[in-house]
């Protein structure tokens, strides 16, 4: 799985196709090549999600395709799972829409946010991931380390204990940005050693999330492009958090 490109834009058109974007809130709009995986089979696909719900328990609030005047009769429900699944590759992007979704509410404390996958016609493995993203720093964090999540489980469907060491660090570094430059404090907050709270803030620093020289923002807005998708392909969801 590879992301072409990351853009951060307001896409007021793609509204047509999810009526919970909201019209102030700006996109992340993800460009994303599905490669060398099959559909996944329907038990593979329940055991990804639990695994993920297993990190982020919210993506049991999450909404799917909920509210469409035209929802496609051939999309699959499971019980206990709130994505919906449709059993073509597609699947595969529709779970890093919703990884998206949800990282951001988790670690910067948004309290709604939506989002909708579109297939390309040509290539047909290519989709563009919409997801209302208030902040283009944690938008791409979140695309980057979704992307890294769901293609690990596509092969090893089970989360490390490093998935939940990032996924904490940047919760923490977020709501205190002191953090980035005090490894030490961190592993205290993350009550782990000074050698993995050096290891999240590095590869926090390789996402763009921190900078961990002090130097000041990173520059990561986006002109938006335009995509050609095909509307029978989309699936949306949304989440609200829970207080």
């Amino acid at each position: 799985m590879q992301i072409i490109r990351i853009q951060y834009a307001r896409v007021p058109r793609i509204r047509m196709l999810n009526h919970r974007f909201r019209p102030d809130v700006n996109h992340l709009v993800v460009t994303l090549d599905v490669n060398g995986y099959a559909p996944p089979a329907s038990n593979d696909f329940v055991k990804i999600y639990h695994a993920l719900a297993e990190l982020f328990p919210t993506l049991s609030h999450h909404s799917c395709c909920e509210g469409w005047e035209n929802t496609p009769l051939f999309l699959r429900e499971e019980p206990g799972v709130s994505i919906k699944s449709v059993g073509e590759v597609a699947d595969v992007a529709h779970l890093v829409e919703h990884v998206i979704v949800d990282l951001q509410c988790a670690i910067s404390g948004m309290r709604q946010c939506s989002g909708i996958t579109c297939g390309h016609r040509s290539p047909e493995n290519r989709f563009d991931l919409f997801v209302e993203c208030l902040d283009p720093r944690v938008g791409i964090f979140a695309a980057s380390f979704a992307t890294a999540l769901v293609t690990t489980m596509l092969t090893r469907p089970r989360l490390s204990q490093r998935h939940r060491n990032l996924a904490t660090a940047a919760r923490l570094v977020l709501e205190e940005p002191g953090l980035a430059l005090d490894p030490g404090l961190l592993s205290l907050r993350m009550q782990c050693c000074p050698a993995t709270a050096r290891w999240a803030l590095a590869e926090l620093a390789s996402f763009g999330l921190v900078d961990l020289e002090g130097n000041g923002d990173h520059e990561h807005a986006r002109k938006t492009a335009r995509p050609r998708t095909n509307p029978g392909r989309r699936h949306s969801s949304n989440r609200t958090a829970r207080g």
